[in-house]
């Protein structure tokens, strides 16, 4: 019974002791290097809120992009460039499995790196976790450190990109603008100076009415010309009644208002009355100095036409004797006959002429009203451009006073690494071989009794 125990002692240790002895000479410890990255929720605002601060949609699809962003080839690539990174073992003396040594293509450095780093968002919480295992304590801390500076540059890089861009595209839109601004200012003076006048409507609206007056003194003179048309029929038939009623034509003055001159300036007088006291601008602005100065040389020419009514009244036609006409010189049809045809003919001539300064005036509310028209559209063109510089001038100012917050992306914690072996199989290992030992102790101890029986 002693030599089957001794038998199985000598067993165990035959078997563990080699066994352990390669375990813990073969199969090196491991350390793990965890840092944090932090994505807040919300991102800061310092004054404006805009649609780049706030809260921020899809949370859980947002950290699960900075998983992916934190092991993109960019961010690894820039981690293995930086020079501590290159001075650690992990780099220059890489450590190879044998199948790795079978392969005719080595691994690459970006390949062990992604294999090995972990980047994992913690549950219910803000924190990423990102760690990296490896023989040197040292070098896992190194290699974590390097992809979390690195990926925070790289989102830095990113975000400024992209708003540089924007701020880019908005001052030139801005100065775009600004142009366009200038020029259709410059458009609309030049129209405003034509026209005379910074309200256009108020003058179409003077020269509409002016334009009427016109035309209806032209429709009154065309019906007093039927008239004297069919007076002069009357007076070839010797009407006696029609010879009276022209004599007391003559005997009387006419008014001032059945002059058609007179009516169109008196119509003039009104209408920059109608202007001045309508108009919005203060007595010493210019244009409104402008409007009086043209008011008082409206009033003297209608004072200068009704002198000349006056003067062609006194003028009016004679008798053989010098003397003006009486009512007993109605009484020769030939003289009645004869006025009237005077008269008739006298009206013909004014309407030939009232119909040509219809026409000029027709031609000038035209000409007036496209300009006015014109000036109309290009005030609501630059009205529009104000509205859209005033917002593209809005957006430029938030964006300069926001454009340094800080982001919702900081590192939480920086890599610590722990001084005890991160999953340490070499005490599996040992305990395996341990039971195996025992086992095949077991097993020669049952064999050794079964031969000596």
């Amino acid at each position: 019974m002693k030599r089957r125990s001794i038998l199985v002692l000598v067993v165990f240790v035959l078997v563990a002791a080699p066994a352990i002895a390669i375990i813990w000479t073969l199969i090196e410890p491991r350390y793990q290097a965890k840092g944090e990255v932090r994505v807040r929720p919300i991102i800061p605002r310092l004054v404006f809120r805009t649609e780049d601060n706030g809260m921020i949609p899809l949370y859980d699809l947002f950290v699960n992009t900075q998983v992916s962003i934190i092991r993109n080839q960019a961010v690894l690539n820039r981690a293995l460039d930086r020079r501590e990174v290159r001075q650690t073992q992990w780099y220059k003396k890489p450590r190879q499995s044998l199948v790795e040594r079978l392969r005719e293509n080595p691994t690459t450095h970006i390949e062990r790196l992604k294999d090995t780093l972990s980047v994992l968002p913690r549950s219910r919480t803000e924190i990423i976790d990102v760690s990296f295992t490896d023989p040197s304590v040292k070098d896992a801390k190194i290699i974590v450190d390097a992809v979390l500076e690195e990926y925070i540059k790289y989102i830095g890089e990113k975000t400024n990109a992209d708003e540089d861009e924007l701020y880019r595209q908005l001052n030139a839109q801005y100065r775009s603008l600004q142009n366009q601004i200038q020029g259709q200012e410059m458009i609309s003076a030049e129209l405003s100076k034509s026209l005379g006048t910074q309200t256009p409507q108020e003058l179409v609206s003077g020269k509409r009415l002016l334009l009427d007056e016109v035309q209806a003194r032209l429709n009154d003179l065309r019906q007093r010309i039927a008239i004297l048309e069919w007076e002069a029929r009357q007076a070839n038939s010797n009407d006696s009644n029609m010879a009276m009623a022209a004599a007391g034509m003559i005997e009387k003055q006419s008014k001032y208002y059945d002059d058609a001159e007179w009516r169109r300036l008196g119509a003039n007088v009104r209408a920059i009355q109608h202007n001045i006291d309508t108009s919005l601008l203060k007595p010493k602005h210019p244009d409104s100095v402008l409007a009086q100065k043209d008011l008082a040389f409206a009033k003297e020419s209608l004072k200068l036409r009704e002198k000349q009514l006056d003067e062609q009244w006194r003028d009016r036609p004679k008798n053989e004797d010098g003397a003006p006409i009486t009512i007993a010189d109605a009484s020769d049809p030939n003289y009645v006959k004869a006025v009237i045809e005077h008269q008739l003919a006298r009206a013909k001539h004014e309407e030939q002429l009232l119909s040509q300064e219809y026409s000029r005036q027709q031609a000038e509310f035209k000409a007036l009203f496209d300009n006015a028209q014109l000036l109309e559209k290009e005030n609501n063109a630059l009205r529009h451009k104000r509205e859209l510089f005033d917002a593209v001038r809005e957006r430029l100012d938030q964006k300069d006073m926001e454009r340094n917050v800080p982001g919702p992306i900081e590192v939480g914690a920086p890599a610590f690494a722990s001084t005890k072996p991160y999953k340490d199989r070499r005490i599996m290992f040992t305990a395996i071989a341990l039971v195996l030992g025992l086992a095949i102790g077991l097993c020669a101890r049952f064999l050794f009794r079964r031969r000596t029986s």
